[in-house]
Parts: C-alpha cells; sequence; structure tokens
C-alpha cells in the first residue's frame, strides 16, 4: 500500500499539471477570438459604434511680416502701374471695375488680408494674344520683378486649410476675393493663381493674378485712406436750392454695386430730414443715378435700389412715407462725361427733387 502511494503521487502531479495546461490553452484560444467577435459586434446592425476621434483644430495661419518685403527702389509708372498688352484692341479688354476707393481681399503668406484703397480689375482672352498659360505667367512675372514686386502667396485660394481658416466656404472666400471658382494649379511653372506686393515708402501696391477658363485676370489694389466726398449740405441750403432750381444732387456713398449706404452718409440724411420737418408740406421725390460703367439695365436697376434705400432711412427719422417717391434712373441723365473718372463720380449720385 505504501508502494502504491509513492507510485500514485507522480501520476497526480502529471495529471494536475495537464489539466492546468489544458485551461491555460483554452484561455488563450478564448483571447484570440476575442477582436474577431468584437469585429463582428462593431459590424452588426444596431450595434453601438465606437467614439469617433475627435478631428484635430486647423493651425492658425502664421502671421505674415510685411517687413519681409523689401521696399522697391524702382520708379513706378502711374496706377495701374501694369498696362494691358498693347497688342490687345480696346475692346479685347473687360474692366470689371475701376473704383477710387473699394475693399479688396488679398493673401498674404498664409493669411487672407483685407485691404482699402484704389481697385482695378481687368481681364481678357489668352486666344486673343495667342498666349498659353505659361506665357501669361511669365510675361507678368518679368513685368511686376521690373518693378520690384515680390511674391508672396504662399497658399492656394481653394486649400483646405486656407478654407477652414477663413470660415470653411470655399464660395465665401471666392466671393470675398471676387474670384472666379479656379481650382488649385498643378503646374508649378504656370501656376493659375499670383499674388504679388511692392512696398513704397508710401504705400502697399497689390497685384492678384489668375488664368482661369481662357482668362488672365489682373487685380490691381494702391493702398490709401477714402477721401471724404460726401459733405452733408444743411437743410437750408437744400432748402434754397431746390425753391430756386427745384433738384438738388448730393454724393452718397454706398457698398460696391450694393444699396447699402455708408456710414459717412448719413450726415446727409440728417440734413434732409431736417428740411422735411421744418417745411412739412414739402413732398421729395428720390432720384438714383449711376455712371455708364457695366450694363445699363443693372444700373437702373441698382439706381432704383439705391434711391429706395434713401427713403427707407428718411422715413426712418419718423418722415411719413407719403412724402417721398423713389426711381431709379441708371445712366440714362449724365450731369458729365462717362469717358473721364471725374465725369463718372459726379454722374453717380442721388437728386432730390421737388413733386
Amino acid at each position: 500500500m505504501k508502494r502504491l502511494s509513492i507510485l500514485a503521487l507522480p501520476l497526480m502531479i502529471a495529471a494536475t499539471l495537464t489539466a492546468c495546461k489544458r485551461h491555460q490553452n483554452d484561455a488563450q484560444d478564448a483571447a484570440n477570438q476575442a477582436p474577431a467577435a468584437t469585429t463582428q459586434a462593431a459590424e452588426t446592425p444596431g450595434a453601438a459604434p465606437a467614439p469617433a476621434e475627435a478631428a484635430p483644430a486647423t493651425a492658425a495661419a502664421k502671421p505674415f511680416d510685411l517687413q519681409s518685403v523689401p521696399v522697391t527702389t524702382k520708379e513706378l509708372p502711374p496706377f495701374p502701374y501694369v498696362a494691358m498688352p498693347a497688342e490687345l484692341k480696346p475692346n479685347d479688354v473687360i474692366v470689371d471695375s475701376d473704383l477710387d476707393f473699394d475693399r479688396a481681399y488679398v493673401i498674404a503668406g498664409e493669411e487672407l488680408r483685407r485691404v482699402e484703397g484704389k481697385v482695378m480689375r481687368r481681364k481678357f482672352s489668352l486666344s486673343d494674344m495667342k498666349w498659353s498659360e505659361l506665357a501669361a505667367h511669365r510675361n507678368y512675372e518679368t513685368a511686376l520683378k521690373s518693378l520690384g514686386a515680390t511674391r508672396v502667396d504662399t497658399v492656394h485660394p481653394r486649400d483646405e486649410k486656407f478654407i477652414e481658416r477663413n470660415g470653411g466656404s470655399y464660395q465665401a472666400v471666392y466671393g470675398k476675393m471676387n474670384l472666379p471658382y479656379i481650382d488649385a494649379g498643378t503646374d508649378a511653372d504656370a501656376p493659375n493663381f499670383e499674388q504679388w506686393l511692392i512696398r513704397t515708402p508710401q504705400t502697399n501696391i497689390w497685384f492678384t493674378l489668375y488664368v482661369h477658363g481662357g482668362e488672365v485676370g489682373v487685380v490691381t489694389v494702391e493702398e490709401k485712406a477714402m477721401q471724404q466726398q460726401v459733405q452733408a449740405l444743411p437743410a437750408a441750403q437744400l432748402s434754397s436750392a431746390l425753391k430756386k432750381d427745384g433738384h438738388v444732387a448730393l454724393y452718397l456713398n454706398f457698398d460696391t454695386d450694393s444699396q447699402v449706404m455708408r456710414q459717412e452718409s448719413q450726415p446727409a440724411v440728417d440734413e434732409i430730414v431736417k428740411l422735411m420737418q421744418g417745411e412739412p408740406g414739402l413732398k421729395l421725390r428720390v432720384e438714383g443715378h449711376t455712371d455708364a460703367t457695366g450694363d445699363a439695365a443693372h444700373n437702373r436697376k441698382l439706381s432704383q435700389a439705391r434711391a429706395e434705400s434713401v427713403v427707407q432711412a428718411i422715413t426712418a427719422k419718423h418722415i411719413a412715407g407719403d412724402r417721398l417717391s423713389a426711381v431709379g434712373k441708371g445712366p440714362d441723365q449724365p450731369l458729365a462725361d462717362n469717358t473721364t473718372e471725374e465725369g463718372k463720380a459726379k454722374n453717380r449720385r442721388v437728386e432730390l427733387v421737388r413733386v
């Protein structure tokens, strides 16, 4: 019996070790199958989705250092500094705008930058010059460098991170920049978007160059402060002019191609209100007038909207609406020659007409 016990002990130990090993292997097999089960559960309809990782925040644009651009020592020609190709006929060049003062958006480094000043937007067809996109780039690159310009864009306006930093809508960004919907360029030798800058001791001059749909667009902005042109005629002088001539011209400022009246025009509106408060029987027709730039039908519609905007500003000061009417004349009744900037400025007006 004693001998049997001694022999049985190793067998019992071996059996125990075998059972432990088998249990360990079963546990390991279950662990190996766990990922597959988890994956299957994730793919099962109705299963709770795994928490999504938070999208990384878009890094802020690196501030652009104007001082990094050297001041030119070149003698510059008059605005707009870079002429259209001499071979183009007058009708081949489209001038989208030529304004003594407006805002524009440019790209400086990675930034979308708002600038104000004198703005001209021009474009022409590549086919009229028999140019390739490369020829357009090289011609303007050479001309701008000869004036001391530096290319300053480090990002394309269609860049996703650039769009995200500026509101997330490429349509809105392109609208601010007044650009056609150009895609990101793929040819480094012939970029379809370029931003150039000339620094002078007095100002900054920006040039936006783009190629899209077979057209070359050039935007020139000379930074400068607005010269105040709106002078509020005192109510007494408005009354005298209306009694003498039956009408009086006012030069109010509106946002570009918009009926939104700028704040600097409010003093003139206040004087009209004083005039009508002092003469309760006075009735006025407010006429909107434009210059001849652009489509005449569009200008008539715009001048009507601007006249209505003035009427609304007056009635907002508790002047009865039945004492006022609005009409848009567009470019139909110019005061001066529309071929000069001075003449265009005189034609862009609002007139008060005694009814």
